[in-house]
């Protein structure tokens, strides 16, 4: 992990034969700075993050005869670092490979941890691997082109790590919210150091997702299931899923309703949602496919205290109850 610019990665890659895996908007904007190599663009957005794509990829890498001691380069946000890591991981089983995270999004999470995958029938990240790839930069420049929008949907994932482990990052984006819409790149720095920091800590300790780096995940159930039944950024999916999950951890007598509404009302000023309107039944059954279903119970990632969190399995019964009562009073 480092920070650094798009126009000194070919420093990291030792004059290997290479092929830039990124997308059409970070190719429009950023193209002239790219290192020389096969150029391999996708469509923008998770409708790209598909084992179509992938097979596209692989047909490209064969036809220009890339073997395993050749490199493969991601360019891009979320979706570019989960497939270009795919690919790398998969093809001649196995590349070397390396990330330059153009969004906040992968700047403070999916560009970090080795997790590379893709979505199957509108599940997300069904097939995958994890293979940590050799560098991260985080240019913080490339975040200037980036779409308001998206920007601001990766603050959500910033919230994450403040709620689940580091009251301190929480603290910071409570006291910073105006710098931080801003894109105060010395604010932004900061957040994207601890962020990162913090998931570096858990994936060294947890690597395979066996025990402490679920607590990543906080939020996540409940975002997934909302992006496969609405058209939610993944940004919002996580700020509603996390609203919901505090709100949880009250009912299930672990966190005070002063720090639920205190996390309620961060997400709200970075000008996130925290709530839609939608039958839970619909929430409820696409909350069963998650990975993180055990036989009858799932694993949710509740908070006892800002900045502490616990994994908690929960009878799938029990979850289906309170999700109607929640949406019948509105979260």
């Amino acid at each position: 992990m480092t920070g650094g610019h798009l126009a000194d990665v070919s420093n990291w890659i030792n004059n290997c034969r290479l092929a830039v895996i990124t997308d059409k908007n970070v190719s429009h904007f950023y193209r002239d700075s790219f290192p020389e190599g096969q150029l391999i663009e996708i469509e923008p957005g998770e409708k790209s993050k598909t084992l179509e794509t992938v097979q596209s990829i692989y047909e490209q890498l064969l036809d220009s005869e890339m073997d395993r001691k050749d490199y493969i380069l991601g360019i891009g946000g979320g979706v570019v670092c989960d497939l270009a890591g795919f690919v790398a991981s998969t093809y001649l089983r196995g590349v070397r490979f390396g990330f330059v995270a153009s969004t906040l999004l992968a700047q403070v999470d999916a560009s970090i941890g080795g997790k590379n995958g893709v979505d199957f029938k509108s599940f997300k990240n069904i097939v995958g691997v994890i293979k940590q790839p050799e560098f991260v930069i985080c240019d913080l420049n490339m975040l200037k082109t980036l779409d308001r929008k998206e920007f601001i949907g990766g603050i959500a994932e910033v919230i994450k790590y403040g709620a689940i482990m580091d009251k301190g990052l929480f603290d910071y984006c409570d006291n910073h919210s105006r710098e931080i819409l801003d894109m105060d790149l010395s604010v932004i720095d900061e957040l994207v150091y601890r962020s990162a920091s913090n998931k570096v800590k858990l994936v060294e300790n947890d690597e395979f997702e066996t025990a402490e780096r679920t607590k990543l995940n906080f939020g996540h159930t409940f975002a997934h299931a909302l992006e496969k039944i609405t058209h939610l950024t993944h940004g919002e999916a996580v700020a509603i899923g996390m609203n919901i999950a505090g709100t949880i951890s009250v009912r299930e007598g672990l966190l005070t309703e002063k720090e639920a509404l205190r996390l309620k009302s961060v997400i709200q000023d970075m000008e996130l949602p925290i709530y839609l309107d939608i039958d839970p039944v619909e929430l409820f059954h696409a909350i069963r496919k998650d990975k993180k279903k055990r036989g009858d119970k799932i694993g949710l990632v509740l908070l006892e205290e800002l900045g502490r969190s616990v994994i908690k399995y929960m009878d799938l019964d029990r979850l289906k109850l309170i999700l109607d009562d929640l949406y019948l009073h509105s979260t």
